[in-house]
């Protein structure tokens, strides 16, 4: 959680010196190449099925390709600390998609927590005159972001079990980069002949390819193998905190009081929905 809430602020840093294409598109490149050896040396390394083929594309399709359109591009746009509050609230709505693609329950207590951080939302993005204090660009960049998170996690269920973690990450980045390539030699490579190498925003992109692509995409799956994912969720929901400590201290991003308030109440309500989960299933 440490790592996804500090991919907001390399991510912002990267988009200093970047345009979000380029980053993206390097970043899965670099998740890539760190993979290759892991999975060499794990005995992993497997081609996804013929038969199986259509769902890895739907499953990069979603994630990283739109999420990451989504995201990045609503970096541009929105302070690190709240793109990562509002990207925050995508456990409270896989429980719908969940219903309508797979026939899941929705607990009453998810309702609530909706209900609770949209008006969280809603108070960290209005001003006392009801104006809106955030793009409205960024807003619905980050909405693309949070349809995309949902249909992944829908699609992440239809994978076969006899696909290892590090073999879905691995080919979900490689066919995403594919998705990214002909958008890149679009956008990216007059970019990289002009700009070159700028070494802050360089490993920026690196620290978001290696920490945020693979290593904390490791940690959470290896966390899943311990703890019912209901619990895991719960861990997510400190994401914007950490984002907004690390925001602090090397964007000098600064935070009121108001956006304080707004936080706590759209995280509340995602605690409150998963911790409504938890009990149900304890029970």
């Amino acid at each position: 959680m440490i790592l996804w809430g500090t991919s907001f602020v390399w991510g912002k840093i990267a988009l200093e010196y970047y345009n979000a294409i380029t980053v993206i598109f390097f970043r899965l490149v670099i998740s890539v190449i760190f993979l290759v050896p892991v999975l060499l040396i794990a005995r992993k390394f497997v081609l996804p099925r013929r038969k199986h083929l259509h769902l890895f594309l739907l499953l990069a399709l979603f994630e990283p390709f739109l999420y990451f359109l989504g995201e990045t591009n609503g970096l541009a746009y929105v302070e690190p600390s709240m793109a990562s509050v509002i990207i925050s609230v995508i456990p409270l709505f896989t429980p719908i998609v969940a219903f309508y693609f797979l026939r899941e329950k929705i607990s009453v207590l998810n309702l609530i927590g909706i209900v609770i951080s949209i008006t969280g939302i809603v108070v960290l993005v209005f001003g006392k005159d009801m104006s809106l204090e955030v793009s409205v660009n960024g807003l619905l960049l980050l909405f693309l972001a949070i349809v995309a998170a949902n249909g992944y996690s829908v699609m992440i269920k239809k994978i076969p079990d006899e696909y290892s973690v590090l073999t879905v990450i691995f080919w979900q980045n490689v066919i995403g980069m594919l998705y990214f390539l002909p958008i890149a030699l679009i956008y990216s490579t007059g970019e990289i002949l002009t700009i070159g190498f700028v070494s802050r925003g360089f490993w920026a992109i690196v620290e978001l390819g290696i920490l945020a692509s693979t290593v904390a995409f490791l940690f959470y799956m290896y966390g899943l193998k311990f703890m019912p994912i209901t619990k895991v969720n719960v861990f997510t929901n400190v994401i914007p905190i950490f984002t907004i400590i690390i925001s602090y201290l090397f964007l000098d991003e600064q935070i009121g009081i108001k956006k304080i308030i707004g936080i706590i109440i759209v995280i509340s309500g995602v605690v409150l929905s998963q911790l409504g989960k938890t009990r149900k299933k304890e029970t």
